[in-house]
């Protein structure tokens, strides 16, 4: 592997809330936010009430494809109204399974599943009276055969041998014709059937949502033992006002939420893996689980777009480790030793960063001022990536791809959070504007306020996204441009590096910076250094 040094993707100052969010390279949403009218919350003095998910069952198409990669509006505005600085990474996950549009997601799957157990048993019903009707004929016409049955040496019977060899041969025909019919009408048969699902509670063996409540149950993971704030919340099903766990969508969905975060346990159950040998799990409950999976990722990257023009690093931190521990399915991003043996059991080695150089500046002037547009420099080492790119190489050569395969398939996510701190005073956190358009514009100005106490040195300055895509890159320099701050003074600069495929692969550094007025200093353009072919023709 080269050792050589690449520059990985520059931050540049973006044109999303505030400038903050540059080079949004990880959202799949931007500019697909789309207002959702038919879902509306409604709230109650003395008990807030949930999203509206009544359904007549005319109304509902379950056949209609489910969409897992669209965020509305609605859906921002409930969870910004659901989240705070403080929020826990249990917060952030109930809060994107009671979204309006996951209810209505989840509710979805739940009918849908209800109209493939009513068909199922539709078929084996008819499969049953086929099989009654055909013993009965099968019966009758033995009945009729006993009573003609004579001796074998028969009035008129022929022996075969008397037979002409023409007739054998059309005899022959004949029989093979009749089962080259039989042999199509199977084929077309199994053309035209429907898949049959193998359903939990209708055939002996198959585990799916009631096996999964059920084994969380025993370790006291379910019901839910903490329910935060959707303790106090009712949702509208079949026209009346039930608690989340009485909504079948929405139970549904927290049914994921658990089984996603106590994968550890359900993975390598011996009930889960016996069902899987034999071919009997309930597809209609795991293969769900894994657009309800798709259907997070979305809406946890919409959670942090919220977190990030809201303008508070607390909170955006902590939606990146949910992201890291969501994906990695576990509890929390404190289990990093179990995490680590994962990893050097897998690669030999953990993934870790190692951060040097790092400066900071302001590309045209030799004096750093308020306002001024600035830029973080450092050298990054990927301490992991030779360990990585040998076991993805192998992994490919075991499956009989190409190597290649491993090296253009790679992704991995890591986020720079910059605050400030100002040393020679305070300053007000007001500075750093909260700009309620776009995606914030639907959101209650009270939910806004919660975020407008933040103090200086809790608001980012700037949100930036770095993606690895090649496995193989060792090392590299990053460059992270931002506004700084509007009031002049010397500032500790704090980045917070997250990331959202690993556990304690976190680092956090700082930088400080002296930033005059402008308007009382005459500063200079830096000189630019002439490049080594200027002049040249």
């Amino acid at each position: 592997m080269s050792s050589s040094k690449e520059e990985f993707v520059e931050a540049t100052e973006g044109s999303g809330n505030n400038g903050m969010l540059s080079s949004y390279v990880i959202a799949i949403i931007v500019g697909g936010l789309v207002a959702a009218a038919y879902y509306f919350l409604v709230l109650n003095k003395k008990k807030e009430t949930g999203t509206d998910t009544k359904r007549k069952t005319k109304d509902v198409d379950v056949d209609d494809p489910v969409t897992t990669n669209t965020v509305s509006l609605q859906d921002i505005t409930y969870i910004a109204s659901k989240l705070n600085p403080d929020s826990t990474h249990l917060d952030i996950l109930m809060a994107v399974a009671s979204s309006p549009e996951s209810i209505a997601w989840g509710l979805k799957a739940h009918l849908k599943r209800q109209k493939i157990v009513e068909e199922r048993k539709e078929e084996d019903q008819k499969e049953a009276r086929e099989k009654k009707k055909d013993s009965s004929a099968n019966k009758s016409s033995s009945s009729n055969n006993s009573m003609f049955e004579l001796d074998d040496e028969g009035w008129a019977d022929e022996d075969e041998d008397m037979q002409d060899d023409e007739a054998k041969e059309k005899a022959k025909l004949a029989k093979k014709a009749e089962e080259e019919k039989r042999m199509a009408r199977e084929e077309l048969k199994k053309v035209n059937e429907k898949p049959k699902y193998v359903l939990e509670g209708l055939d002996d063996g198959v585990i799916g949502q009631i096996w999964v409540e059920s084994t969380l149950s025993k370790s006291g993971a379910w019901p839910p033992p903490d329910m935060r704030f959707l303790d106090e919340m009712t949702f509208e099903y079949d026209g009346k006002q039930v608690s989340a766990l009485d909504h079948p969508g929405l139970r549904r969905n927290l049914c994921h939420i658990a089984g996603r975060t106590n994968s550890i346990l359900l993975n390598s159950h011996p009930e889960l893996l016996e069902a899987a040998a034999q071919q009997k799990i309930d597809q209609t409950y795991f293969r769900a689980s894994q657009e309800f999976r798709q259907r997070c990722a979305i809406l946890l990257e919409a959670a942090l777009r919220t977190a990030i023009g809201l303008r508070n690093s607390k909170l955006a931190e902590t939606i990146v480790e949910t992201v890291s521990i969501f994906k990695i399915g576990c509890k929390s991003p404190d289990q990093v030793d179990w995490f680590d043996g994962v990893m050097n059991k897998t690669y030999g080695t953990v993934p870790r960063l190692s951060i040097s150089n790092v400066s900071i500046e302001n590309p045209k002037y030799e004096e750093m001022a308020a306002g001024d547009t600035l830029v973080i420099h450092l050298d990054l080492g990927r301490q992991h990536a030779e360990a990585f790119t040998r076991q993805k190489i192998a992994m490919c050569q075991k499956q009989g791809l190409p190597p290649q395969v491993a090296l253009q398939t790679y992704h991995e996510g890591w986020w720079y959070f910059l605050r400030g701190e100002r040393l020679d005073g305070d300053v007000e956190g007001s500075v750093l504007e909260i700009k309620t358009d776009g995606i914030l514009s639907q959101v209650d100005s009270a939910d806004v306020d919660r975020f407008k106490k933040a103090k200086f040195d809790e608001r980012l300055l700037i949100a930036w996204p770095m993606i690895v895509q090649n496995v193989a890159q060792k090392s590299g320099k990053v460059k992270i441009q931002f506004k700084a701050p509007p009031v002049p003074g010397k500032y500790k600069i704090t980045v917070s590096v997250k990331s959202q495929d690993f556990l304690g692969a976190d680092q956090e550094f700082s930088v400080e910076a002296d930033l005059v007025d402008d308007k009382t200093v005459e500063r200079k353009p830096k000189e630019v250094e002439p490049k080594e072919d200027d002049g040249k023709k």
